[in-house]
């Protein structure tokens, strides 16, 4: 009789533990959304040439900022956030309150019409985001416009929208039109 109640509290312990087992991936189907990884989606766009050559930067979870490619690697923490506090997020017309989540590569040589950018708005801020990543690409114009004749027409071909999703995508590079539907796709994904 003791053996049957080992048994029988054995399979108990067992069954518990696959009920939780089963209930620990149901997050994602029960409503909750995935974190998508704006970085990776940007780097998956673009072709290894840029990857090599600029480093997409986007806020980490201690409140400081991450790099991908460009030779992030060999940069300290502090040189990664100088970067983005310095030049992308000033470039870009962004500051801390005006987004939950961002990735962003921008040319900071005045030489290149370049700028990809993924960015999820804060609460009450779609407007004022949609409108400094607009102003990102005027600026871009009027730069290249009597300068250099071929980054003026990338310039021109740039496009700022906002995705089904709700982030406003930036793209102002070569090839714009296969990096938004890519980006696009990776973000309905």
């Amino acid at each position: 009789m003791k053996m049957k109640q080992i048994l029988t509290a054995a399979l108990a312990a067992s069954l518990a533990l696959l009920a939780l087992a089963g209930c620990g991936g149901k997050t994602a189907s029960s409503g909750e959304a995935a974190a998508k990884d704006y970085a990776q989606i940007i780097h998956d766009a673009r072709d290894e040439e840029m990857n090599d050559s600029l480093m997409i930067i986007a806020p980490d979870a201690e409140g400081g900022f991450t790099a991908l490619g460009g030779g992030a690697e060999e940069m300290s923490a502090d040189d990664i956030k100088a970067q983005a506090e310095n030049f992308i997020l000033p470039m870009l017309g962004l500051e801390a309150g005006d987004y939950e989540d961002f990735a962003a590569s921008v040319s900071i040589m005045n030489v290149r019409s370049y700028g990809i950018a993924i960015v999820k708005p804060a609460e009450g801020k779609a407007e004022a985001v949609q409108e400094a990543l607009e102003n990102y690409v005027t600026s871009q114009q009027l730069a290249m416009q009597n300068y250099l004749a071929d980054q003026y027409e990338i310039a021109k071909a740039a496009t700022v929208t906002t995705v089904p999703s709700g982030e406003v995508v930036l793209v102002c590079c070569e090839d714009s039109d296969a990096v938004l539907t890519s980006i696009q796709d990776a973000l309905a994904a």
